[in-house]
């Protein structure tokens, strides 16, 4: 509290002040006689605060107590709410032990935000009808001035603590924002459901395990990449970027510098002031390098004093110019230690190496920034040395660079285009869609031999699609469609499903491979199914091809494809519907529930199969190898997708299209974990696929060397017997003749083609005198000669 600015601490001061006010007026208008509620309520807030997760940075976390929050508010009202948020921060202060100034800001903050989404709730929804599109309007208005508002008073108190705008805190930032809101909606919507079921309130909350998981990814993928001690990211973190980093501007023919940097005598500084004091001097150069660069550069310690920097698309001219601003500021700062009275200075070395042409390796440029760095210290320290070419330059003495010959004409020429698209195979897509292409990140195909789809693929696509057109056409006049909108606001609810279905797609979230993508819209889609019959069968096909078509401007034989899958499977839903003898809401609700599920599976078992069965005729590929690789772990999701369809169900049937409205929240929550889990893991995802192909290359290599290896033997061991030149290779030709003939398998052919060119390397160890003996040889001779066949074996 003490180093904090004035204007902060009269801004924190006003905040504790009016929040205790707030909760202080407050506490007479609470009614307690959902006193047992309120205290259940009050410990699942505190959990979800206790049990917060870390996010990306050491600065961010995500907590699910908004969630409690918005269900608070909804059932309750702001007092009931306002009490909760008391209770469970003030827990989390016991537990946690936070600086107080810091805990009691977000409480009485809270509280603030509390009272003002009540205040707008009051303005919308003042008779406070439940059951009503006033309500439901209250409720998002409300919630929403919530979180900005306590966005923004957080976002206040860092610019004046830190003097880090909204920008640069992040505070504002969409995914953090969005979260939040939407986890304060999903609460909201759960009190709908909470005053029609109780134990229906399980079926919503499904998803939040899954979010839960995936929010904790990034942190835990941090924690495997940052160097603990300052910060920055660790040796083999750099290394996996620098290697990334390096094959991207090989391909495109971009420039891409190093900076390696090592703080000049720390060891003078321990054994002066302590170990702890050359830490805080770590610490204090790592936030200096961190403040240095820009955003997409990436600073990495390597291990005691020596740090590096990456820098995409800079230039050795660019990347002298960074490192010498850096050895100046950090030749500025002082670093305040608790071991010296006076604050102590510290010098830097650096030593900067680029790409410079298409033959280098990303050891070879880093081998050259450590050569630059290794000069730069003999030069007497504090200096920055560029490796080139032919020599190491002194920026010091030399500042000027702009003259030096370096490679890569696109450095010097940013609209030189990259290599052009290339023809592409059907991609693949999730249960709820088809494949659609991202050039951006498709493999490469090596140029010359573009990718025809083969002809095979149109007459499969015509078939699937004639055979979900008379399936259509079958089950259509048996179903008396026009029952399934015997009132209005079916159609209503038509027009709003189809509409989440369409956002849903439009936000899919692209997976790893053949980009691959994973949509929420299954949900809505089983709704159509289940609730609309076959008319519903025909629009929510028509609307996700449509989607899809738009979206990714794919050809209209895939439009085809995509319309004929979900018409197909809408058709089987409908014909279990109609096997049945009734219809879906005439069911007791385990029943609703099986064939929700049943829905799913078909959903999800028909649609991935047409389309590995798609990509298999046109890449000649086993269709069950494609869906196992593709589409057989996405089976739990879809599971999950068919309890969340029945939840859909379940609020349609009580609430009509508002329901739907309302549900489309734990979808964006879904949403949001799904793209958190595929960002962050989709780069270790395709480092794992770039290795595989240096393991298969670099087998292949092997594989060919070995190859090599076994011809020159052969080739040593006849030419030491001159009588017998090229008998080696004519046995080995002999033999896999014979291999062929006797059938065997092409493993066994492959060992007696090998062995068959080595059967005389014994000979190796006979005297060459009595090898090439022009005269009949003795018995002793010979016996020594019949040895070679024993030798060999050996």
């Amino acid at each position: 509290m003490k180093e904090l600015s004035l204007p902060t601490k009269v801004y924190l001061f006003a905040i504790y002040i009016a929040g205790m006010g707030v909760f202080a007026w407050q506490l007479n208008q609470i009614d307690f006689d959902n006193f047992w509620m309120l205290v259940i309520l009050s410990l699942l807030a505190s959990l979800a605060l206790i049990l917060k997760v870390e996010g990306a940075t050491n600065r961010s976390h995500y907590t699910f107590s908004f969630l409690v929050y918005g269900f608070t508010f909804a059932l309750y009202g702001t007092p009931e709410a306002i009490l909760v948020i008391t209770i469970s921060n003030l827990v989390e202060w016991l537990w946690n032990k936070p600086a107080w100034f810091i805990q009691l800001f977000n409480t009485t903050c809270y509280i603030l935000v509390m009272q003002a989404a009540g205040l707008v709730y009051e303005l919308i929804n003042p008779e406070h009808i439940q059951v009503s599109w006033m309500a439901v309007l209250a409720i998002a208005v409300s919630m929403a001035t919530f979180n900005l508002l306590n966005h923004l008073a957080v976002g206040v108190v860092v610019w004046l603590a830190r003097g880090e705008n909204f920008r640069t805190s992040g505070v504002f930032d969409f995914f953090p924002l969005m979260l939040d809101l939407t986890l304060l909606y999903f609460g909201a919507s759960l009190s709908f459901v909470w005053s029609y079921n109780y134990f229906a309130l399980g079926l919503f909350l499904i998803p939040l395990y899954l979010i839960y998981s995936t929010l904790r990814v990034p942190a835990l993928e941090r924690q495997t990449e940052m160097d603990s001690k300052t910060g920055l990211f660790n040796h083999r973190y750099f290394m996996q970027q620098f290697d990334s980093e390096f094959h991207r501007a090989n391909r495109f023919d971009r420039p891409v510098a190093i900076i390696m940097a090592d703080l000049d005598l720390l060891r003078n500084i321990n054994n002066t002031y302590g170990h702890l004091a050359g830490d805080e001097v770590l610490i204090g150069v790592a936030r200096v390098l961190k403040q240095s660069v820009r955003d997409y550069d990436v600073v990495a310690r390597f291990g005691g004093e020596e740090f590096a920097i990456l820098m995409p698309e800079t230039t050795l001219q660019q990347a002298q110019e960074r490192a010498e601003g850096i050895r100046k500021a950090i030749e500025e700062t002082e670093f305040v230690v608790p071991t010296s009275v006076t604050p102590i200075r510290v010098t830097m070395s650096f030593g900067i190496a680029c790409r410079e042409s298409f033959d280098q390796t990303a050891q070879e440029i880093t081998h050259n920034a450590d050569a630059a760095l290794y000069r730069s210290k003999l030069g007497g320290r504090n200096r920055v040395y560029v490796s080139t070419r032919d020599s190491y330059l002194d920026v010091g003495k030399d500042p000027d660079l702009r003259d030096l010959p370096l490679f890569s004409l696109a450095e010097t020429d940013p609209a030189i285009e990259t290599p052009s698209s290339r023809s592409l195979p059907p991609r693949a897509g999730n249960a709820s869609q088809a494949i659609e292409p991202n050039e951006s990140d498709q493999p490469e195909i090596p140029a010359g031999k573009p990718h025809r789809s083969n002809p095979g693929v149109a007459l499969y696509i015509g078939g699937l699609a004639l055979l979900a057109v008379l399936s259509f056409a079958l089950i259509f006049p048996l179903t008396s469609p026009l029952q399934y909108f015997s009132s209005p606001t079916a159609w209503i609810g038509l027009f709003v499903l189809s509409a989440l279905i369409a956002l849903a797609e439009w936000f899919s979230v692209d997976l790893y491979f053949r980009q691959t993508a994973l949509s929420t819209s299954a949900i809505p889609i089983l709704v159509g199914y289940l609730m609309f019959g076959p008319i519903g069968v025909f629009v929510v096909s028509l609307v996700v091809a449509v989607m899809l078509l738009i979206k990714y401007r794919s050809p209209l034989s895939r439009f085809f494809f995509n319309f004929s899958n979900h018409l197909l499977v809408g058709t089987l839903c409908t014909a279990l519907l109609l096997a049945a003898g009734k219809p879906y809401f005439e069911w007791n609700p385990f029943i609703q529930f099986l064939m929700s599920l049943a829905a799913a599976l078909l959903l999800y078992s028909i649609t991935t199969w047409s389309i590995a069965i798609g990509m298999s005729i046109d890449l000649q590929q086993p269709a069950s190898h494609i869906w196992k690789e593709q589409y057989s772990w996405l089976a739990p999701h879809y599971i999950g997708f068919g309890l969340l369809g029945y939840a859909l169900l379940f609020v349609y049937k009580y609430d009509g299209p508002i329901g739907l409205l309302l549900m489309s929240v734990p979808m964006i929550l879904l949403r949001l974990g799904q793209k958190q889990y595929i960002e962050r893991t989709k780069e270790t995802v395709l480092e794992l696929s770039r290795k595989n192909e240096t393991l298969k290359n670099k087998a292949q290599e092997i594989v060919e060397l070995n190859e090599g290896l076994l011809e020159i033997l052969s080739e040593i061991i006849d030419l030491r017997d001159p009588y017998v030149l090229g008998h080696s290779r004519k046995v080995s030709y002999y033999a896999t003749e014979i291999a062929k003939i006797m059938k065997l398998d092409d493993h066994q052919m492959e060992l007696i083609r090998k062995g068959a060119l080595l059967h005389d390397i014994g000979k190796l160890a006979i005297p060459k005198d009595i090898l090439g003996k022009p005269a009949r040889l003795t018995p002793g001779e010979y016996e020594i000669m019949k040895g070679h066949v024993a030798i060999g074996v050996e």
